[in-house]
């Protein structure tokens, strides 16, 4: 039995890594059109708090998440998942937010 491997994808929230298909960049008709029919199908979660949407995560099941983290955070944090490594604590994730909220701002 293998364990089940949870990822941090913003906002304090997890993902279990094996239901992942794919993490897109937003932005292309594409991506907006998949975004429009998951909303009209209510399996649309925005995890991003109002934020940009800077990766779209698309499940097994059909969910769609948009999230404020990029692509390729995204994908460092998958890969730091699957080899094996703690979740951090929720003061590290607040800490890690509270730097993305002054990212926001220079912006």
């Amino acid at each position: 039995m293998t364990a089940v491997q949870f990822a941090h994808i913003g906002m304090n929230n997890l993902v279990q890594l094996n239901r992942v298909l794919a993490v897109l960049s937003p932005g292309t008709r594409t991506v907006e059109r998949y975004l429009e029919i998951a909303k009209n199908r209510g399996m649309f979660i925005d995890i991003s708090r109002n934020r940009k949407f800077r990766s779209i995560l698309l499940l097994d099941d059909g969910t769609v998440i948009a999230s404020c983290i990029s692509v390729m955070t995204l994908l460092k944090r998958f890969y730091r998942a699957a080899e094996g490594e703690s979740l951090p604590s929720s003061a590290e994730l607040d800490d890690a937010e509270d730097l993305l909220d002054f990212n926001d701002e220079e912006e």
